[in-house]
């Protein structure tokens, strides 16, 4: 009996006690932790976010734009990792090898870039690599997505705050606290391209002040459908090698103003790279990638006004690639790449509001880079290529938020990073708030940000014997405005203005390695506009418009880049007690790449959500409901990669023992 039979013979005896459970408790009466656990809804501007200022704020008061895709959401559209959450979000553009998940940020995706540009943070603790500088948006992320409480996505320059990689924006998963996760939850999903996922966590919460939770899971698919476009059909044949698990475990401990988290994925991938002559076999590539991280937080307030944070963590990461080639006709070889990753990292700042129309931050942040480490052998004989290195890095940073007036803020910051490798950055931001209104705000905002090249760029162009690239810089304008007419409807409009230079690059080829370049200056303009509209009977539309430009200076258009972007959601509940109808519809313009265009598209997701106890849910949902046939390209390569088709989905969700 195959494992893959045992789990699904489990998922549905698991399904039907969870669905005769519910009809037997369909008329019990919530409980107190029921009704906290339910979601409260704020008005849009008053909405607490905490990443673009790295200190609580509400939306109105944030001196930049910040997007946010909350628990509710994730579970009524059945939003299944990182990448389908941040693909809400306007501006942002995902696309998939089948392999990594790619993000393209207001016209920013260099294929390639494995969303180095980006920060991604988990409840404040950074958790880019230290060999690609990655942003794993897939199923190798360290959380599952039913154990997010929100992600917040800041797009702009972030360096005056973050450093290196907040080029783009910061992107900050933020965790669900015992509340919502007390006592013990199970959840079982199943869909038609053959993915299965199973999770438990157990969360208790004591009056005392401590809590915890820990959750476990797994998913596994096989027979995934080929994506690369530019393989023969006869790789169809051998879908069944294409495979993709993976495993993870996550538990948070809390008390009072400490926090302790731990989480840790180990994903294994693997497909057919190619055929044989006799058609018999395929030869299989496979990877292998372990990450974790440990990180303890600790707040308090050393005064009436002086509040200090603290924020330690130790994170590694492993990936493995054995990739299969052919010397000559029957002979395979098979190249293994090795790369490894370890680093400590500590973040200190105070808050000080001991001025009347002052507050002020001071930081200090430092990375101590224990290994970065890669080699390429082929057949375990080598390595053909290796390298080792470690490195320091250090930040200091500070920032003013003064009010001037009632309705205006002027928000100042100043950074300073230096790294052992010879980087040494300066990066300033200044944002101007007003708000005319008690329902409406303006910000204007110019920053600065850079990204140093990652141990990976830097050190295979030492092997190929030519210059590291310089370090990345761009230099941001942001013109945003939002108003909340009435309880019901808000909208935005966000207008920017971005100029690059010395974008680090990679040739276009198949090798091993690719070698890199600082590339001429480019520049990215567009507006970003949006509205959100909620119905006295609970229905709710929020609608996104992203219009995009990213060129070069000679008026070149820059590849992997939708110059058009639309987004709808839309939730609406049923007649029947604790249904809910949900739809979601994404357009994008044509790409370019250096093959010629990728045509446009539109595709579009519904599901329903039955809620008939509320510690109880069923999601049954069609993603790409017309099985629209699109590609990207988002590899230095260019070869074109279909996107997921049509994917009927099922999830469970059931917690007892409140």
């Amino acid at each position: 009996m195959t494992l893959n039979f045992i789990a699904m013979r489990n998922a549905a005896f698991i399904a039907s006690t969870l669905l005769t459970s519910a009809v037997v408790q369909a008329n019990t009466p919530p409980s107190l932790e029921d009704l906290l656990q339910q979601p409260i809804k704020n008005e849009a501007a008053a909405v607490e976010v905490s990443t673009s200022a790295r200190s609580i704020k509400s939306v109105r008061n944030a001196p930049q734009a910040t997007y946010i895709i909350t628990d509710d959401d994730i579970l009524t559209f059945n939003l299944k990792n990182l990448a389908e959450i941040l693909s809400f979000m306007p501006g942002l553009y995902t696309s998939s090898d089948s392999a990594f998940e790619y993000l393209t940020v207001r016209g920013i995706g260099r294929p390639g870039d494995y969303n180095s540009r980006i920060l991604f943070l988990v409840d404040g603790t950074r958790v880019n690599d230290n060999v690609y500088d990655a942003g794993l948006i897939s199923d190798d992320f360290y959380i599952d997505t039913e154990l997010i409480e929100r992600v917040e996505y800041s797009p702009g320059a972030g360096s005056a705050l973050y450093g290196n990689n907040a080029f783009l924006g910061v992107v900050n998963v933020i965790t669900k606290r015992s509340n919502k996760l007390r006592g013990a939850e199970v959840s079982v999903s199943a869909d038609s391209q053959h993915e299965r996922q199973l999770r438990a966590s157990y969360g208790m919460r004591q009056a005392s002040g401590h809590e915890a939770w820990f959750s476990l899971s797994h998913s596994e698919q096989d027979n995934i459908p080929i994506a690369n476009a530019t393989l023969q059909p006869v790789f169809q044949t051998f879908e069944h090698d294409n495979q993709d698990s993976s495993n993870k475990v996550a538990a948070t401990y809390r008390y009072k103003q400490l926090q302790m988290q731990v989480a840790g994925v180990r994903r294994i991938r693997q497909e057919p790279g190619f055929i044989t002559d006799s058609l018999e076999r395929a030869a299989l590539t496979k990877s292998v990638s372990e990450n974790y991280f440990i990180a303890l937080q600790h707040s308090s307030e050393l005064t009436a006004d002086l509040a200090f944070f603290t924020n330690i963590s130790t994170n590694q990461f492993a990936f493995d690639t054995l990739t299969p080639f052919e010397l000559f006709p029957g002979n395979i070889q098979q190249y293994l790449f090795a790369v490894k990753g370890k680093w400590t990292s500590a973040d200190m700042r105070f808050s000080y509001q001991g001025f009347a129309d002052h507050q002020l931050l001071f930081g200090i942040d430092a990375q101590r880079d224990h290994h970065q480490r890669y080699a390429l052998s082929i057949n375990n004989i080598g390595p053909v290529n290796s390298s080792s290195g470690n490195n320091q890095r250090l930040g200091l940073y500070f920032q003013d938020e003064w009010r001037f007036s009632a309705s205006q803020l002027l928000v100042a910051g100043f950074r300073y990073d230096h790294t052992d490798n010879g980087v040494t950055e300066v990066s300033p931001k200044l944002s101007w708030i007003w708000q005319p209104t008690a329902t409406s705000t303006l910000k204007l905002s110019y920053g600065t940000a850079f990204r140093a090249p990652n141990e990976y760029e830097s050190e295979t162009n030492r092997f190929y014997q030519v210059a590291v690239p310089e370090a990345e810089q761009v230099k941001t304008t942001e013109l945003i405005w939002n108003a909340q007419p009435s309880s019901h409807f808000s909208y935005y409009a966000a207008l920017y203005y971005s100029k690059f230079s010395s974008l680090i690059t990679s040739r276009a080829g198949q090798a091993a390695f690719i070698e890199f370049f600082n590339d001429q200056q480019v520049s990215s303009y567009g507006i970003e506009t949006g509205l959100d509209y909620v119905w006295n009977f609970g229905g709710r539309l929020n609608l996104s418009l992203s219009l995009q430009q990213a060129e070069y200076q000679d008026g070149e258009k820059l590849t992997n880049t939708p110059q058009h972007l639309f987004k709808a959601m839309y939730s609406q509940p049923l007649p029947w007690q604790g249904w809910q109808l949900n739809w979601r519809s994404v357009a994008a313009a044509k790409r370019q790449n250096i093959n010629g265009d990728i045509p446009g598209y539109s595709r579009h997701d519904v599901s329903l959500h039955w809620q008939p106890l509320s510690h109880f849910d069923v999601v049954l949902g069609i993603k790409n409901l017309t099985d629209k046939r699109y590609t990207d390209a988002p590899r230095p390569s260019a070869n074109e990669f279909y996107q997921p088709g049509r994917r009927a989905e099922l999830s469970i969700r059931w917690r007892f023992g409140q």
